[in-house]
């Protein structure tokens, strides 16, 4: 009887370390820890040009897991508003909570930057 547990348990163990974890839609992932978060945002701030924020910005979204108050912060480091428009289209596709989105307007200096984020990503909506 003792063998057969064993092989019951070690077979359970055995599926376990295989089987891959369930993947869920993407915006269900958690937004970036506050240690993830302190790197990327002291990285962006040593920069001295925007278009070099954005390169690095783009590649950590790509990289990792934000939602939206994280891609707020990280865009609001941006000099100008034409930047932080074009990083925050870039990263609606991977961010975790894209639902919120519109909770953006605060990032822009310009209400015309805010709605053209949101043209872009509700091509239908109505003014």
């Amino acid at each position: 009887m003792k063998r057969y547990v064993f092989l019951a348990l070690m077979s359970l163990m055995m599926v376990a370390a295989v089987a891959q974890p369930p993947r869920h839609h993407h915006r269900y992932r958690p937004c970036a820890s506050s240690e993830q978060m302190h790197m990327v945002m002291k990285t962006l701030e040593k920069q001295s040009f925007d278009d070099n924020r954005l390169e690095i910005a783009e590649l950590c979204v790509t990289l990792g897991q934000f939602c939206v108050s994280d891609l707020e912060r990280m865009a609001k480091v941006f000099s100008f508003d034409d930047k932080r428009l074009e990083f925050l289209q870039f990263a609606y596709s991977y961010c975790t909570d894209p639902e919120n989105y519109p909770m953006l307007r605060e990032a822009f200096t310009f209400s015309s930057n805010y709605d053209k984020l949101m043209d872009y990503i509700y091509p239908h909506r109505k003014r």
